[in-house]
């Protein structure tokens, strides 16, 4: 059971201890005392209070006043630990998350953090021109601030907010030919020309091709290898080197070892690691008319030709060391070549249906006319079935069914007759014709 207090103070003039100040509540979670203030002087106010974290404790709802402590500082500590530990290579990345996120959630205790403060904060980088892109990407990172704190032991927050995402709209899309990447390979500095050569025959993202050393080139066999430290789903990839680019990284075996013998790394200045190309491969696209172009459009590419060459789309994404089909099949991506292509092998299509249906059209009226025969209508009658009772029969076609059954009649009639009577008995000719002239009148009265 709870209960509620005051603390006492002495008063001064007395000198005795007399209650002061807002209640404070005391109630117990595994045997465990937990105090903790109400900051009100309602007596009635403080005792709901109290009934609401008993009943939370009971529902095992309660993770303990901490949770109401913790802050966005907090969070922020715990995902750089987390970040450390793992040695996550994106460190540089979270700082700039964690920069733009600090600027609105500064100071806030993560239970103050809710839904409509987190659309504010969107709102707020839209009008800073933000894309939706980074703006995911930094609210993803909020995501994982929450999870963490959520994870620990004993829990740092109770909830973890909804926290909505924007649509993003920018997916690149672009490709390089094979004569746009001669182009721009040839303004490069030489510095830069062996790894954009292996990035458009292999791709591979620009930090693993930056990061490779000549002991993962095997140019016996012809291939190269990268380390799970190196790759991005940290998963160990082995390239088999397409002639081309072999004969470039033979060429720049032989100049590295002729400059710079010492130096371990394949893209190297002046026997340093080359750490990034942005600066020279803007200038060159820039030179050359293809502002707006990026490296990674190499991997790209790089997926679109192997599809095209008939490379079976598993082994495309080992070498290209995709997980995902979804991902795979948006940098498979279809140009205005590939249109005409296929509006050609359409065009083939239908003119060759064209040709199939009018030969076929040709024979079909050959055969007819010649199974064809000519008979008159009076004897076609012999193949029209009787009429029977499925269908209702027209007008006419009653009238005379009604006529042949009065015949019948008549007929099984006079044979009846013709039995018991003598043969003078039996009706002549004359009395024949009478009777049609009578089923005759019948008809007309009908």
């Amino acid at each position: 059971m709870g209960m509620l207090y005051r603390r006492k103070k002495r008063d001064p003039v007395t000198g005795l201890l007399v209650e002061q100040g807002p209640w404070w509540i005391k109630y117990y979670r595994d045997g465990r005392p937990y105090f903790e203030g109400t900051g009100t002087e309602d007596k009635t106010e403080a005792r709901r209070k109290l009934k609401n974290r008993e009943g939370q404790v009971a529902s095992g709802l309660h993770h303990g006043p901490q949770t109401e402590r913790t802050r966005f500082e907090d969070l922020v500590a715990d995902i750089r630990q987390d970040y450390t530990l793992n040695e996550r290579k994106s460190v540089r990345r979270l700082n700039d998350f964690i920069t733009h996120l600090s600027v609105h959630f500064k100071q806030l205790r993560a239970s103050a953090i809710t839904t409509d403060h987190i659309k504010k904060y969107v709102a707020t980088r839209r009008e800073d021109g933000a894309a939706n892109g980074t703006i995911n990407r930094e609210l993803a990172c909020l995501k994982r601030m929450f999870k963490l704190a959520h994870q620990s032991t004993p829990p740092k927050v109770a909830r973890i907010p909804h926290i909505p995402m924007l649509e993003e709209h920018n997916v690149r899309s672009g490709f390089f030919s094979h004569e746009e990447y001669l182009t721009v390979r040839a303004v490069l500095p030489d510095y830069a020309q062996v790894a954009v050569s292996i990035a458009y025959y292999t791709g591979l993202r620009i930090g693993e091709v930056l990061g490779l050393k000549w002991s993962q080139l095997d140019l016996g066999e012809g291939k190269l290898s990268l380390t799970p430290l190196q790759t991005k789903t940290e998963t160990p990839r082995v390239v088999y080197l397409p002639p081309d680019l072999y004969r470039i990284l033979l060429e720049a075996k032989r100049r590295h070892e002729a400059s710079y013998p010492a130096s371990p790394w394949v893209c190297q200045r002046y026997g340093k690691p080359l750490l990034e190309i942005k600066r020279c491969w803007k200038r060159a696209c820039t030179r050359m008319g293809l502002e707006g172009r990026l490296v990674h459009d190499f991997r790209r590419t790089a997926v679109r030709n192997m599809t095209r060459a008939g490379i079976p789309e598993k082994v495309a994404m080992a070498i290209s060391g995709h997980k995902t089909r979804s991902v795979f099949d948006r940098y498979n991506i279809v140009n205005e070549t590939d249109l005409k292509e296929a509006a050609k092998a359409l065009a083939a299509y239908y003119n060759q249906e064209k040709v199939t249906l009018s030969v076929t059209l040709a024979e079909l009226g050959r055969e007819q006319n010649k199974s064809l025969t000519r008979e008159p209508v009076e004897t076609s009658a012999r193949y029209m079935e009787p009429a029977i009772r499925i269908e209702r029969t027209t007008c006419g076609l009653r009238i005379v069914s009604r006529a042949a059954s009065i015949l019948k009649i008549q007929h099984l009639a006079m044979q009846t007759t013709a039995k018991d009577c003598k043969p003078s008995a039996i009706p002549q000719p004359a009395a024949t014709k009478t009777l049609r002239i009578q089923t005759r009148r019948y008809h007309l009265q009908r």
